[in-house]
């Protein structure tokens, strides 16, 4: 199978943002970011982590849906990598170190699948890279999608 030319990988929040629009502050450039992967513009990844983070956060906030929640679960598995939380990524996560194991992880398990880019609302979440070598770039959802929109062309 030929690699798509960018691969992102979508933090938890992301994931929150499509589930919970429009309550979330960052739901409109979070759905534009699934509709593009969704049209083959380029690779998403997730984290069975953040699914089911997600859906323990969602179950908090609205008992009443997880049905609702695994239908759009496996509505996105068909456009969506979702990759399991290794070992390897625990010990690269203790290794990279950094204020927030959970973002150690996710970043690991970034690095290891060759995620061009980390997509995420939280700012803390760059540190995660200063134990790295790696080149993986960080964006909001919002600073992505004026990045995707932005016309290449010189003016």
């Amino acid at each position: 199978m030929d690699r798509l030319p960018f691969k992102v990988f979508l933090d938890t929040n992301v994931l929150l943002d499509v589930l919970c629009a429009p309550r979330r502050p960052a739901s409109e450039a979070s759905l534009t970011i699934f509709q593009a992967i969704r049209s083959g513009l380029f690779e998403g990844m997730l984290t069975v982590q953040s699914i089911v983070d997600a859906s323990y956060i969602l179950s908090r906030e609205e008992p009443s849906g997880p049905e609702a929640f695994k239908r759009r679960i496996l509505s996105m598995l068909n456009y969506i990598n979702v990759e399991s939380v290794s070992a390897f990524d625990v010990r690269d996560a203790i290794r990279y170190g950094g204020p927030d194991f959970e973002d150690a992880v996710q970043f690991a398990c970034a690095d290891a699948a060759g995620c061009d880019a980390i997509i995420t609302s939280d700012r803390k979440f760059r540190h995660q890279r200063e134990g790295s070598e790696s080149g993986i770039l960080f964006f909001s959802p919002e600073a992505f999608v004026a990045r995707m929109t932005a016309d290449p062309s010189p003016e």
